[in-house]
């Protein structure tokens, strides 16, 4: 009995691990999902237009190359909108749940 409650243990943990696929800390930009699907968002130009479209009601996305994350935890990141951070979080699919979030100085 104890072999097969050892099994069925790690069984789930494996389970688990593949349910969210943790990756290396992601490089980018946090944006507006507007901009973000037309392509934009990835510079440090577009950091105006980014806090003023998230501040409005816009989802903030984590813009990392041609790559686009939604951000399943929005109040961890609206305050870096517009902003080069280095993200870290559980990434399913193509969205991000934000552990940890810096601020990349220029």
């Amino acid at each position: 009995m104890k072999k097969y409650l050892l099994l069925f243990a790690m069984a789930l943990s494996l389970s688990t691990s593949f349910a969210f696929k943790r990756v290396e800390p992601l490089t980018g930009y946090i944006g507006d999902a507007m901009c973000a699907a037309k392509g934009k968002g990835n510079s440090a130009e577009h950091a105006a237009c980014a806090a003023k479209c998230i501040k409005g009601g816009e989802a903030a996305v984590l813009v990392v190359g041609d790559k686009v994350y939604k951000i399943a935890n929005q109040k961890e990141v609206v305050k870096y909108a517009g902003k080069k951070v280095i993200v870290e979080g559980k990434i399913t699919d193509d969205s991000i749940e934000v552990t940890k979030i810096t601020e990349v100085k220029a």
